[in-house]
């Protein structure tokens, strides 16, 4: 009986935890909405623990509908083939008004993003009394960045914590006029979240930074933002052919008032290769092939933090 009071109280123990943290998975997807061999069943499956999933690269929008300047988008079917399968799996869906581009959008191509996250309503919801959208215009060839990142405010079901989550996707390359422009798109986004005039500011700016080296950041510690990755851990599935191929594109940057809110030592990046083996050892093909992969998967590894709720203090 003992044994048995003692299991009960650890399941509720455990389960209170659970209800407190947020499982965060920010995830590139290479050309979601572009590629027709996307696994998408198996993706879904593989991200239905978290509770925020933060998706790059859909390159086409999953649902019909009307453009800011009232012009209509159709349905994509390969979109709409993920979308679905994430809510079959009990989650609920935030997608950007439009989609941005570094020369063009309104294109239903990789030559333009829209922004889409995806989250279990059990915990959160989409806080309307702060929606912000796209931090800057126009949405196609903007002085200051490659894609306009969209903020999306959310709030704990119990409203005791809000938070904004802004996924990023910042030019790619490694030459010196590429550093220089992520540079500019870096500094423009942390002037948008520093300028923001109410009390919340607990700014979270996540996803594929494609930065190379960590002294492209380090110096937005004297401002007190800070990144996750600091240890520039490789994050893209090159590595997979061998480490030397590991870059360290994907981040979550947080200022000091989302510090108290971050688990420590919550960071992680996911292997997915090794996880989707041990799902079923015929999803990943042996040995390795990056175009495969890629395309049925991603060429980014996803990943991950928990976000702790009932701690925000501003």
């Amino acid at each position: 009986m003992r044994k048995f009071l003692f299991f009960i109280s650890f399941i509720l123990v455990f389960n209170s935890h659970a209800q407190n943290e947020l499982k965060i998975c920010s995830f590139n997807i290479q050309f979601l909405g572009h590629f027709k061999n996307k696994e998408n069943k198996i993706m879904a499956r593989f991200l239905e623990p978290y509770d925020i999933v933060v998706i790059q690269e859909m390159v086409a929008p999953p649902v019909k509908g009307k453009y800011l300047d009232k012009s209509l988008y159709k349905k994509d079917l390969e979109s709409a083939l993920f979308v679905n399968e994430m809510l079959s799996r009990g989650f609920s869906l935030w997608l950007s008004t439009e989609d941005t581009g570094p020369t063009k959008n309104h294109s239903a191509s990789p030559a333009s993003e829209w922004w889409i996250i995806f989250y279990k309503n059990n915990k959160i919801k989409a806080d309307s009394s702060r929606f912000y959208g796209f931090i800057s215009s126009p949405l196609s060839a903007n002085p200051s960045y490659e894609r306009v990142p969209f903020a999306f405010p959310f709030q704990s079901v119990n409203e005791k914590t809000t938070f904004t989550l802004i996924p990023v996707h910042l030019k790619p390359g490694n030459r010196k006029e590429d550093q220089l422009r992520r540079q500019e798109e870096l500094n423009s986004i942390f002037n948008w979240t520093a300028s923001q005039k109410e009390k919340n500011k607990d700014f979270i700016v996540l996803g594929d930074f494609n930065i190379y080296k960590k002294e492209e950041f380090l110096h937005f510690e004297k401002d007190k933002i800070y990144s996750l990755n600091k240890a520039c851990l490789p994050t893209n599935t090159k590595l997979y052919e061998t480490l030397k191929k590991g870059k360290p594109y994907d981040h979550v940057f947080y200022n000091n008032s989302t510090k108290e809110d971050i688990k420590e030592n919550s960071f992680k990046v996911v292997d997915i290769r090794r996880e989707l083996m041990q799902m079923n050892p015929s999803n990943v093909v042996m040995p390795y092939d990056h175009k495969s992969f890629r395309t049925r998967y991603s060429d980014h590894l996803p990943i991950s933090f928990e976000l702790l709720l009932n701690k925000d203090s501003d």
